[in-house]
């Protein structure tokens, strides 16, 4: 594994090329989660199918350890090729250089203790969903039921069984979405972002990271 430099933005390269693009701290609120995919890609890279790691997608924010980064945004809405945002365009600059076949990008939802969630930009068939499912229950985590963000006009989505699918192929919405991007610019075929609940305790979240991370690259590596 390779640390690079993109423009000042940090990266990890594993291979020459990486099928798997694994992105944390979009918002420096959500810093644990990242910290402990650092951890977990460091300790097990020889293991994993060629990837590429930007651990501080947001260096500023993950350095204030606020949602909103230096430039005041909330750079998970920047993701588009008008951006003024600095962050956003070093991300875009270096990712239109790959095409991946999946992208998992870890996030915390700070309103919760125990449920966990999952955002697919497709839709998991049934056998995938409940071997999902059953892999969160060893790690003590709580497969949340309900909607995501009710004050944010960008999601205010049902979430259900820890799982809800965007359906990208199917919306014509503009978020500013780095997954939305992604798969607009046919850089990715694939994205999940995983919402970890942020007041759990870290014992709860490195399990989940370890699991989910883990059930996603088997699952959907072919």
């Amino acid at each position: 594994m390779e640390q690079r430099i993109h423009d000042t933005l940090e990266y990890y390269i594993h291979g020459e090329l990486p099928r798997v693009l694994l992105l944390s701290g979009m918002h420096g609120d959500e810093y644990e989660a990242g910290e402990l995919l650092e951890l977990f890609v460091k300790n097990h890279y020889l293991k994993l199918p060629d990837f590429l790691f930007i651990p501080r997608v947001s260096p500023s924010a993950v350095n204030a350890r606020t949602r909103k980064n230096a430039y005041g945004h909330d750079i998970n809405r920047q993701f588009i090729d008008t951006t003024d945002d600095p962050e956003a365009r070093r991300v875009m600059s270096l990712l239109k250089q790959f095409s991946f076949d999946l992208c998992i990008d870890v996030h915390e939802d700070p309103d919760r203790t125990m449920g966990f969630y999952l955002y697919d930009s497709d839709q998991m068939t049934d056998e995938e969903l409940a071997t999902f499912r059953a892999i969160i229950h060893p790690t003590g985590a709580r497969l949340y039921t309900g909607v995501d963000d009710v004050d944010d006009e960008n999601l205010n989505l049902y979430v259900e069984k820890g799982y809800v699918s965007l359906g990208f192929e199917k919306s014509e919405a503009v978020s500013g979405f780095s997954s939305r991007w992604l798969y607009e610019e046919n850089r990715c075929k694939r994205s999940f972002t995983t919402e970890i609940p942020g007041k759990g305790p870290r014992e709860l979240k490195t399990k989940l990271i370890h699991s989910v991370v883990s059930f996603l690259l088997s699952a959907h590596l072919r």
